[in-house]
């Protein structure tokens, strides 16, 4: 396959997955993001009756996180563009994550793809909490987001769906993912996503 049909793939099967790789349960030290700002709406504003209060923020977040991060691959921006409304995932991520997909998605415009559809919708679960680890307050959440409907790479000026057909024994999405959230400067934000693409989960 070619570079293109590469990129295009990897966003296809990625799916909710966003630029997680890699293994092992150590917190990098994140680089420092804008300001949390508060949310107009969010499918989390009210605590989550199966959720443990405190690990509800760090939820919230990652909630927020993909919601961002979809948005933004609906829209890539190319480098020094402002974000789309509703797309500014940075408010919600640290490295490595944030560097991670700030990549991702500057690779995707370079291309001049964008992502359309629906990508499904996430179901955290908490794993466990540490509010003393060091250096940062750590929530781990994981995750099998609903089947995407329809999430595909388009070609920005013509519209065609550029999306190619998974490698042969591909097992089909969604992914289970593992999710480290820690706290920073007093606001919660996704630090590291690992996907297991070798199974398919249903919930």
């Amino acid at each position: 396959m070619t570079k293109r049909h590469l990129i295009v793939a990897a966003f296809t099967l990625t799916v909710l997955a966003v630029a997680g790789c890699g293994g092992g349960d150590g917190v990098v030290k994140p680089t420092a993001t804008s300001t949390l700002s508060p949310m107009t709406s969010s499918p989390t504003s009210s605590p989550t009756p199966t959720i443990d209060p405190k690990a509800q923020p760090a939820v919230d977040a990652y909630v927020a996180y993909i919601t961002a991060s979809n948005n933004a691959l609906r829209e890539p921006r190319a480098l020094g563009q402002d974000f789309a409304p509703g797309a500014d995932y940075t408010k919600y991520s640290f490295d490595p994550e944030w560097s991670d997909f700030s990549a991702f998605i500057h690779q995707l415009s370079s291309q001049g793809l964008k992502m359309v559809g629906d990508p499904g919708r996430p179901r955290p679960k908490v794993r466990s909490i540490d509010l003393a680890a060091k250096p940062s307050p750590l929530v781990v959440l994981t995750d099998c987001p609903t089947p995407a409907a329809k999430w595909d790479a388009h070609d920005v000026k013509t519209g065609k769906n550029m999306a190619v057909p998974p490698p042969a024994g591909t097992v089909p999405p969604p992914y289970r993912t593992t999710v480290q959230m820690i706290n920073y400067q007093s606001h919660w934000g996704v630090s590291k996503i690992t996907t297991d693409s070798g199974q398919t989960c249903s919930g």
